[in-house]
C-alpha cells in the first residue's frame, strides 16, 4: 500500500500498529503547525488551524475507516466519531456545556484505545484479506 491509499483510500484494512504510526504522522505536524499559528497569528491563526484541520480530517476518515474495517465494523462509522469530535470542539466554546465537552471527550477517548487496541479479525474478512506489518504496508 502507497501513501496515497493509506491517507487517500477508505477500502482494505489496517492493522493496529500502522494505524497508530501512520496517524502519528498526521497529527504531531498537525499540532505544532496549529500551535505555530495560533501563536503568531491569534484569532486568525484559529481559523488557519480550522482550516488546515478541515484539510487533514479526510485522510484520519480513510485510516480510521481502514482500522474500523479490520475488525469487520463498517468504516462508514468513522465519519460518526470525526462528527462527534467536531461538535464537541465547538461547544467548548459554550461555558455552560463543558461538562459535557468533558463527557464526550472521556468518551472519545476510550472510543480511540478501542480502534486502536482491538485486535483485527484474524483471517479475511467481509472488507478483505489480514494486514500485514507495517514494514509490509
Amino acid at each position: 500500500m502507497d501513501l496515497r491509499q493509506i491517507y487517500l483510500g477508505n477500502e482494505g484494512r489496517i492493522a493496529r500498529l500502522p494505524y497508530f504510526g501512520y496517524s502519528l504522522a498526521l497529527t504531531v505536524p498537525y499540532m505544532v503547525l496549529a500551535y505555530l499559528l495560533a501563536s503568531l497569528f491569534g484569532m486568525f491563526g484559529t481559523v488557519l488551524v480550522v482550516a488546515l484541520y478541515a484539510v487533514i480530517a479526510y485522510p484520519y476518515y480513510c485510516l480510521m475507516a481502514k482500522r474500523l474495517q479490520d475488525f469487520n465494523k463498517p468504516g462508514k462509522w468513522a465519519v460518526a466519531v470525526i462528527a462527534v469530535g467536531i461538535v464537541s470542539a465547538l461547544l467548548q466554546f459554550v461555558p455552560a456545556l463543558q461538562t459535557v465537552v468533558y463527557a464526550i471527550s472521556f468518551v472519545q477517548l476510550l472510543v480511540g484505545l478501542a480502534i486502536l487496541l482491538m485486535p483485527g479479525t484474524a483471517s479475511a474478512n467481509d472488507y478483505g484479506k489480514q494486514p500485514g506489518s507495517l514494514a509490509a504496508a
